[in-house]
């Protein structure tokens, strides 16, 4: 499993540097200052507004070597990322979005997130459209190696509706868009999720991309509170399809039939996330 997703980063690191090329140095005016600190920097992207106030952009967040930072759902500890932005600069966040994480599992915790470059996509919305935002931003991440840092940066990125971007930041904002999970597709998707027989797991029935091994093949289940499951225990399964249980950490309030969960499969160096409801 660790092979396979060390394959998914490289893909990222690849898409993520031929990109970066194109830049010019140094960063344009859609990007706030580098604020480091022990363990990785940040910065946020952003493209001027859209003729309906739509801002697109994204956190960028670069781990040093042996560092990591985490998912939105950390996992067994962890800080996910934060973002906020002040009043008065013309604009609201809508929309934070991650690509797949890795998994960090030594037998004991079971983390989600990323030990290499990685774009947080973020969709905001003018309250004004027509007229120039400033996007003052509180970033709040958390990076790890022995220790764990929690790391508050202050940044800031102005637009307006007549600035003109650069095809080369475009074309950083379309991949970081380009990098988040898939949504259910023909062969991709998830056939059946049951409550197990004493309703506190689940039992799902994936249906694998062509050529995927059902044994490389994980997942990351979500309760409704928020909370990640323990690893999915593979079972016998029929050709192109997994077969996994899957049951919360530690106590779950009540019975999970009814509920609605979220799950990210990661098969095959693709990534597919799906809101279910448990039968």
């Amino acid at each position: 499993m660790r092979k396979r997703f060390t394959t998914f980063t490289k893909r990222f690191i690849c898409a993520l540097t031929l990109v970066l090329s194109a830049l010019p140095l140094p960063a344009a005016a859609a990007s706030s200052d580098w604020i480091g600190t022990k363990g990785g920097k940040l910065r946020l992207v952003a493209l001027p507004p859209d003729a309906q106030g739509t801002i697109r952009g994204f956190v960028e967040i670069a781990p040093e070597d042996g560092w990591h930072t985490y998912w939105k759902v950390p996992g067994s500890g962890g800080i996910p990322p934060q973002i906020s932005f002040k009043d008065g600069g013309n604009v609201r966040l809508e929309k934070l979005d991650f690509p797949a994480p890795r998994i960090f599992d030594d037998g004991n915790l079971r983390d989600f997130g990323y030990d290499a470059r990685v774009m947080l996509p973020l969709t905001l919305k003018q309250e004004k459209p027509g007229e120039p935002s400033t996007l003052d931003a509180s970033v709040f991440i958390g990076l790890c190696a022995d220790i764990c840092v929690p790391f508050q940066a202050e940044v800031s990125v102005q637009v307006a509706p007549g600035d003109k971007p650069k095809p080369a930041e475009v074309a950083l904002v379309n991949a970081a868009n380009a990098l988040l999970p898939e949504s259910p597709s023909a062969d991709f998707a998830i056939d059946d999720i049951r409550a197990t027989e004493d309703g506190q797991g689940i039992v799902l029935t994936l249906r694998l991309p062509a050529g995927a091994d059902a044994t490389a093949t994980d997942l990351i289940v979500v309760g409704p509170d928020g909370q990640p499951f323990g690893k999915a225990k593979h079972e016998a399964s029929p050709p192109g399809k997994l077969v996994a249980e899957a049951r919360p950490l530690g106590t779950q309030a009540g019975t999970l039939p009814g509920k609605t969960l979220s799950v990210l499969s990661l098969s095959a160096s693709r990534a597919m996330e799906a809101t279910v409801t448990v039968k």
